[in-house]
């Protein structure tokens, strides 16, 4: 396989899989967050507890995330073993790389509180601080996480003219 296609390849896998946790961010953060600011918080905790932290939450998000950026860094490493054959793709591959593994930061950030929500009683005050906190580092990583993926797509673009 040439490295066109590897490139290729990697970037459609890591396109499709940050597109989905652009989606899902999208969603949180234009409808989730702000209608959970006007219900009871510990409806929010028990929500979590049966979506994000359910072991479909717990596998789904971080895999997109996690392989995204290991296809993206990949992809880095092909561009930067090959700078002349890929020049026009050097930008916008790094970008989307950065921009994964930025994401990738905040979740170490945002993470600790989500998970913290699995044993914490139904206690509104720490229920609400651990929301603002998990929301305040949440959004950060979301727009790193949309950047990623915005990047990504321009990646595509310039790879795949690049093969004609």
């Amino acid at each position: 396989m040439k490295n066109i296609d590897r490139l290729q390849t990697l970037l459609a896998i890591a396109c499709i899989l940050s597109g989905f946790l652009a989606g899902e961010n999208i969603y949180r953060y234009v409808l989730e967050v702000p209608a959970w600011r006007h219900i009871n918080i510990i409806n929010w905790g028990e929500y979590s507890r049966h979506a994000d932290l359910s072991y479909r939450g717990i596998f789904l998000l971080p895999t997109e995330a996690i392989v995204s950026a290991l296809l993206l860094l990949i992809a880095s490493i092909i561009i930067l073993s090959q700078k002349e054959t890929f020049k026009s793709a050097t930008w916008p591959v790094h970008s989307a790389t950065i921009f994964a593994l930025i994401g990738l930061g905040f979740t170490f950030f945002a993470a600790p509180y989500m998970l913290s929500v699995r044993t914490m009683p139904d206690d509104p005050v720490l229920l609400q601080h651990t929301f603002n906190r998990f929301h305040f580092w949440g959004a950060w990583r979301a727009t790193a996480q949309v950047l990623s993926f915005c990047t990504t797509a321009w990646a595509m673009t310039k790879v795949f003219k690049s093969e004609k």
